[in-house]
């Protein structure tokens, strides 16, 4: 996709917009504890159309390469569980979806680090600090992202946290027991 897509894509938001009715003001969502969905941006693992889910006030979505547990979806977790219903709620469940086919079960973490240092040289050490994320299991990731979830000593005591694995190739999605 180029940047002339996207110019494109934003035309499009004329029509969107003609037609939208307004989203209610963040202090009138629902006093209720938020259900988060951390997923991986590939554009197969779409949470909302494997489970039905409502575009409007459904879950809230995070996404990044592999939907890992990084240090900005803790942040992330964080801010949305202290600010829910201005204060008065917090954060329900976070479910974690890893899926088939990911481009972090195909590439490994040498293989994206040696890309990087090859268009950046020079930062070898930057590089070889960086998370990326790789998955070999899938099962074994989701237990690693929701035992970091589970550890952290700023979320609420009675989170729930859920691992899901999403078959990109049957449209299955199957909890994973950990």
């Amino acid at each position: 996709m180029s940047a002339e897509s996207v110019r494109k894509m934003d035309k499009a938001n004329d029509a969107y917009a003609s037609a939208h009715s307004p989203s209610p003001s963040f202090k009138d969502f629902p006093d209720q504890k938020a259900v988060l969905v951390l997923t991986c941006l590939d554009p197969r693992c779409e949470p909302h159309h494997f489970w039905d889910l409502p575009a409007d006030m459904g879950p809230g979505i995070m996404r990044n390469a592999g939907g890992r547990v990084t240090e900005d979806v803790l942040r992330s977790i964080r801010v949305i569980s202290t600010i829910m219903s201005y204060g008065r709620n917090t954060v329900g469940a976070v479910v974690i979806v890893h899926h088939t086919d990911c481009g972090m079960i195909n590439f490994s973490d040498d293989f994206v680090k040696g890309k990087l240092k090859e268009r950046h040289p020079g930062h070898d050490q930057e590089i070889d600090e960086m998370f990326i994320g790789e998955i070999k299991d899938l099962e074994k990731s989701l237990k690693e992202d929701v035992a970091l979830i589970r550890a952290d000593p700023f979320l609420p005591k009675d989170l729930e946290v859920l691992a899901f694995e999403y078959d990109v190739f049957t449209g299955k999605a199957r909890e994973v027991k950990v």
